[in-house]
């Protein structure tokens, strides 16, 4: 009887959740995919943020939680392999045959989603674009980390990525510092903000190993805000986000930002590689303070990449304008679908074919 008045109990809780959860976020709480410990893919790191474990393997699948596609999209078809650096894709090789690109930035860089049939990454798809219309052949390589600001980026490029001896390097970056610049006693080394993933690592194991109830809504819910979900790929951002974010401040230059990518395009130029940049989409499906602050924000961040531009005398593709801001060409406001990932990946092609062509004649 006891047991019975129990279940009772559970169930009314669940319900009632269920339905004023519904009601407030107009959506059903998604229930993440927990990994075991020793699945966890994101390790800490002296100089960044976090990293990818090198050397190692993505292999649980799950559905994605995108607002404008729920769940109709997979991580991957087959496991994601993390290179011999600890980006995706396969072992980066210092000996090089081929003109080689790297594409730098955060998830908007990193991201692979599936359909079911076919994995979907923009550097990928920019490869093969590339390989069917010029006469040399080409590699690209997927070097963005999601989550990664620019400072990461520009720390990683420094002491990872320049010993590729890249012949081109895209930066397709924005957002990440944005949330930054609207927290109080703002540090330009983003301190303020940010803390190594190496201080939370212990709640993070922690999560993983707490029971995972799928059909209990409200106990993976409490779980959920105090241990984090068990999965690192949603619980990371949070975790190392040191302050409130308030809406209501005013960005403060965007001084870090525009430091890190004018210092690496200085990199850039001493080595003699070639840059390509871009202006970031955004896509404000949603129009709320939130929204509409950061739309503002990715417009300065854009205003920046066209003085850099000029500045360097960089290649430059106006992503923000080319690419329509519609529900099948995004996932959320930053992410592509497969359809967004082939626009970008032809946009920065059709501006490197002509280039290539004339270099390597």
């Amino acid at each position: 009887m006891v047991v019975f008045k129990i279940l009772v109990i559970i169930s009314l809780i669940e319900i009632l959740f269920r339905f004023f959860y519904f009601i407030i976020n107009k959506t059903r709480y998604f229930v993440s995919l927990k990994l075991r410990w020793k699945d966890s893919y994101i390790v800490s790191h002296p100089f960044l943020s976090f990293s990818y474990k090198k050397n190692s393997f993505i292999k649980k699948n799950q559905k994605l939680s995108y607002p404008l596609h729920y769940n109709k999209f997979f991580s991957f078809k087959e496991p994601l392999k993390i290179n011999n650096l600890g980006h995706f894709g396969e072992d980066f090789n210092l000996e090089k045959d081929k003109i080689r690109i790297l594409c730098l930035g955060a998830s908007t860089t990193a991201n692979n989603i599936s359909d079911g049939k076919n994995d979907y990454s923009y550097p990928k798809l920019l490869e093969n674009y590339l390989n069917k219309k010029l006469k040399k052949e080409v590699e690209v390589f997927n070097c963005g980390i999601g989550g990664w600001t620019s400072v990461d980026i520009f720390i990683n490029f420094i002491l990872n990525l320049i010993q590729l001896s890249p012949d081109y390097v895209i930066l397709y970056h924005g957002y990440n510092d944005l949330h930054l610049y609207l927290m109080d006693d703002f540090q330009s080394d983003y301190q303020h903000g940010r803390k190594n993933v190496g201080e939370i690592i212990h709640k993070v194991k922690l999560a993983s190993f707490l029971p995972k109830i799928k059909f209990l809504t409200f106990y993976e819910f409490i779980k959920d805000k105090l241990f984090g979900t068990g999965n690192i790929r949603n619980d990371v951002l949070k975790m190392i986000t040191e302050s409130k974010i308030d809406y209501t401040n005013i960005y403060k230059m965007l001084s870090t930002q525009k430091n890190m990518i004018e210092l690496l395009l200085c990199v850039c130029k001493y080595h003699d590689i070639k840059v390509v940049l871009s202006s970031f989409c955004y896509y404000d499906y949603e129009k709320t303070l939130e929204s509409i602050k950061i739309k503002h924000g990715i417009d300065e961040e854009n205003k920046i990449i066209g003085e850099l531009r000029d500045k360097f005398n960089c290649l430059f593709v106006d992503q923000n304008k080319i690419i329509k801001k519609v529900d099948k060409n995004f996932v959320d406001c930053i992410h592509f679908t497969p359809k967004g990932m082939k626009l970008l990946s032809e946009n920065f092609g059709k501006i490197l074919v002509p280039e290539i062509n004339r270099e390597y004649k």
